[in-house]
């Protein structure tokens, strides 16, 4: 092959698209022993952090001072500076769980520590009082930023050993947080209004492009009209196979479905019946 060029600007990076790819990603850090890196993975595809947030978290940010595990944690994110709460389910709390039955840490014993750590990172805050509190912040950055190419690094091997072939890196987990939350709500309309508030982003359609529903969707168009065309060139009638989804609240639904017998019980003429149903359906479209 010819010299390849040189490409500008950074891949865009998709959500996990199949479940077997996560589980053979979390499958690939226990096997290999490589319990941070687990933990880190399982974070992020749980609360939907960035890196840089999920390589700061504390044992304080998970655990009471009794020993008891939280259910909801506060963080500024260093990115945005902004203040966000997420909660912490059953899944995390397990993973949690195993990553200290593996690694042996005591939470209490370490509690102003870093979860997961490195020896630069406990020593600054060791020597914290030696620092002002912009150098302070400015080393511990670095540090972060070490610590999170190592684990791009494991990432990217990881994602080669399981056969991954789309571009995927350790964004992937936050995005996908948000492409399965919506694809695990196929009927709730509210999901992506809850993910932009979760994202912090200025409106839905960014929302929709970060998690990767509209690629999908896109990838959808692309392989629709390949299949029209070969229909075509075939000689084949092409079939259309989406039928309109008019998608509605379990009550109104529910009232819809009365009106109907209704209609049935006092004889109402069919045609006229379905044309007063689809016009109460479209009204309560949500």
């Amino acid at each position: 092959m010819g010299n390849k060029t040189k490409q500008t600007g950074k891949t865009e990076v998709y959500p996990f698209w199949y479940m077997e790819d996560i589980k053979n990603m979390m499958d690939y850090f226990k096997m290999k022993g490589m319990w941070h890196w687990y933990l880190a993975f399982n974070f992020g595809l749980l609360l939907g952090r960035r890196v840089s947030d999920t390589l700061s978290f504390r044992w304080s940010d998970f655990f009471y001072e009794n020993g008891r595990m939280k259910d909801e944690i506060e963080i500024k994110e260093q990115k945005t500076g902004k203040i966000t709460r997420p909660y912490v389910c059953g899944a995390c709390k397990e993973a949690l769980d195993l990553y200290i039955e593996k690694t042996g840490i005591n939470p209490m014993e370490n509690y102003n520590d870093f979860i997961i750590t490195t020896e630069q990172k406990s020593q600054l805050l060791e020597n914290q009082e030696e620092y002002s509190e912009d150098e302070w912040n400015e080393l511990f950055w670095k540090a972060t930023q070490s610590q999170a190419a190592a684990y791009r690094k494991q990432f990217k091997i990881a994602a080669d050993a399981c056969g991954i072939q789309y571009p995927v890196s350790t964004h992937s987990t936050r995005k996908t947080f948000g492409y399965w939350s919506v694809k695990l709500h196929p009927y709730d309309v509210t999901t992506v209004d809850k993910l932009q508030g979760i994202f912090s982003h200025s409106d839905r359609n960014t929302t929709l492009h970060y998690i990767g529903i509209a690629r999908e969707d896109e990838i959808k168009l692309y392989n629709d009209m390949g299949n029209f065309i070969i229909d075509v060139s075939n000689g084949k009638k092409p079939i259309i196979k989406n039928s309109p989804v008019v998608p509605l609240k379990a009550e109104d639904f529910r009232e819809i479905l009365s009106k109907c017998w209704d209609m049935a019980q006092n004889g109402e003429d069919k045609f006229n019946g379905i044309n007063k149903l689809i016009g109460l359906a479209e009204k309560c479209m949500v």
